[in-house]
């Protein structure tokens, strides 16, 4: 068997996998947040040099759909679920009209890939969720013309919390569809988080609580109890604090009216990847919602360089490790 062929037969599935389209990106590029230490007058210019190349080169490697595939052979990873990396091409500061057209040109981009290489890839799209109709609309396209997967999201989106009641439309029409509903921060532009890559170490995980307390509280998840989310990073801080939001739905008025089920339910509806950077931290978080509810991620290129490796030292049970490497994937995208 050659090594090719053994990586596609058993190698694992990473759900959080990251390209740019350069069409769009050249507009959003002065305007994301990996650009900001490049303008801190705090940096040397030698801080400033070293910056720079590895922001230009994260930048070239998400370009890049084919010689990736060199890498993922290496790692053992037999193919990637794409997304843009809502990070660097990052649209909050356009217009409705520019976002509409920036998310148009990326999912035609996308489906070009997938049609490509459809071994090694799938993809997911993205939606402008400023107008519920034309998310509607969107996510129909992506589903029915363009062969993709699912929709990607960010964490606070169109300018409002994500389980919006303005939104359920766009959240049925999901379900409806099947599709994979992928969710990620594009991140926080609060003056408490611009120093010290605060908006990356802490903000991002704040900005995953929030969605899944948004999904939770606004009913999104049991008005629609079919559809496949599945949260970054292990869904931020909201499954380790567990405990305190627990002692609210018990003792805070109206809390417990508020949800028809408890919190931890909720939580074991979701889908999480497995990017969370410490084997403890992973290994909490199977405990609490299950083995069949994590996905391995990398956060390729930016992220975790060897997702593969950090299953393994986590040193599951076998069937444990084989269900975050692939199978949960598979049945979550139906391979």
């Amino acid at each position: 068997m050659s090594g090719e062929t053994e990586i596609l037969q058993s190698g694992a599935i990473d759900i959080h996998a990251h390209i740019l389209v350069p069409e769009v990106h050249k507009h959003c590029r002065p305007h994301s947040l990996p650009t900001l230490p490049l303008r801190d007058p705090g940096l040397t210019e030698e801080q400033r040099a070293k910056a720079l190349e590895r922001h230009n080169r994260m930048v070239s490697i998400q370009y890049d759909v084919d010689e990736r595939v060199q890498k993922m052979d290496a790692a053992g990873v037999a193919m990637q679920i794409l997304t843009v990396s809502t990070v660097h091409q990052t649209h909050d500061w356009a217009t409705p009209e520019q976002v509409e057209e920036f998310e148009h040109k990326s999912n035609d981009w996308m489906s070009g890939i997938i049609k490509k290489n459809s071994v090694r890839y799938r993809g997911l799209g993205g939606v402008p969720m400023h107008d519920t109709k034309k998310a509607v609309a969107e996510v129909e396209r992506c589903m029915c013309e363009l062969g993709l997967s699912g929709i990607q999201i960010a964490t606070f989106d169109g300018g409002r919390e994500i389980g919006d009641p303005v939104l359920h439309p766009f959240w049925a029409k999901c379900q409806e569809m099947e599709a994979v509903v992928y969710i990620h921060p594009r991140g926080n532009r609060g003056e408490r988080f611009l120093r010290n890559y605060i908006w990356n170490s802490i903000g991002q995980s704040l900005e995953e609580s929030m969605a899944l307390a948004s999904l939770m509280y606004e009913g999104v998840l049991d008005k629609y109890p079919e559809l496949k989310i599945c949260m970054c990073h292990g869904g931020g801080y909201f499954p380790y604090n567990l405990g305190r939001i627990n002692r609210n739905y018990r003792e805070k008025l109206g809390q417990a009216s508020a949800l028809p089920r408890t919190p931890i339910e909720f939580l074991k509806a979701l889908w999480y990847d497995s990017c969370v950077y410490d084997e403890d931290v992973l290994q909490r978080l199977v405990e609490i919602v299950g083995d069949d509810r994590i996905i391995m991620g990398s956060d390729y290129p930016v992220g975790n360089p060897d997702p593969v490796g950090f299953i393994k030292n986590c040193k599951f049970a076998p069937d444990t490790e084989k269900k975050i490497l692939r199978d949960n994937a598979k049945s979550l995208f139906g391979l």
